[in-house]
């Protein structure tokens, strides 16, 4: 979220905006170097990078692979929501035959993921896991999703803050938040097969 001073939108400078945003870098971190933990190594993260919140969570989950010394394998798919992930889970088995996990940059992605998998075949979580991003769908889809949850009420009352802030003081200098994430453990994850490991 950013309140914009003169920039047309599409065309704005983070620099010369109030922003609020989940750190996504660090959810996405963190919810790779779980599925690590749990023993994964081939590890795919899709999203649209064309988007900066898919963007945010591609770095945080490169970061995470490269401190463990594993290969990033980041599909970006120029669509969105379950679609997304439908298309991009179909791209990834055609090149990844190894893969064991899936980071889904959306709860809405995953739902995409999901759909392909059942269509395929292969059990959730016990051949492939899941963790999507927002945690707006984790609850209801089956198996229930693991998910980083993100919090849009603090988000849009900070912003709210930061509007009015910049209406009564227009030469306030920028100001920038960074709202904290939390891993909403669920039964899509697990270890990975043991053909997968030996």
């Amino acid at each position: 979220y950013a309140v914009l001073g003169n920039n047309v939108i599409g065309d704005w400078k983070p620099e010369s905006c109030d922003i609020a945003y989940s750190d996504d870098i660090a959810g996405a971190s963190e919810a790779t170097a779980h599925l690590i933990s749990k023993g994964h190594r081939s590890i795919a993260y899709i999203g649209n990078l064309q988007l900066p919140w898919f963007r945010r969570c591609a770095l945080g989950y490169e970061q995470a692979m490269a401190t463990a010394g594993l290969t990033p394998r980041t599909i970006d798919i120029r669509s969105d929501g379950s679609q997304l992930g439908y298309l991009a889970t179909k791209t990834i088995f055609a090149k990844f035959r190894d893969l064991t996990a899936i980071l889904a940059g959306s709860d809405q992605v995953a739902a995409g993921v999901y759909d392909a998998l059942r269509e395929m075949n292969i059990d959730i979580p016990g051949r492939i896991s899941v963790v999507g991003f927002n945690d707006t769908q984790g609850s209801v889809l089956y198996p229930p999703l693991t998910s980083v949850r993100e919090f849009p009420e603090e988000l849009g009352r900070h912003m709210a803050e930061f509007a009015l802030q910049r209406l009564q003081n227009p030469d306030l200098p920028t100001q920038e938040l960074t709202i904290p994430t939390q891993l909403v453990l669920r039964s899509s994850v697990a270890a990975p097969p043991a053909s997968a490991v030996d």
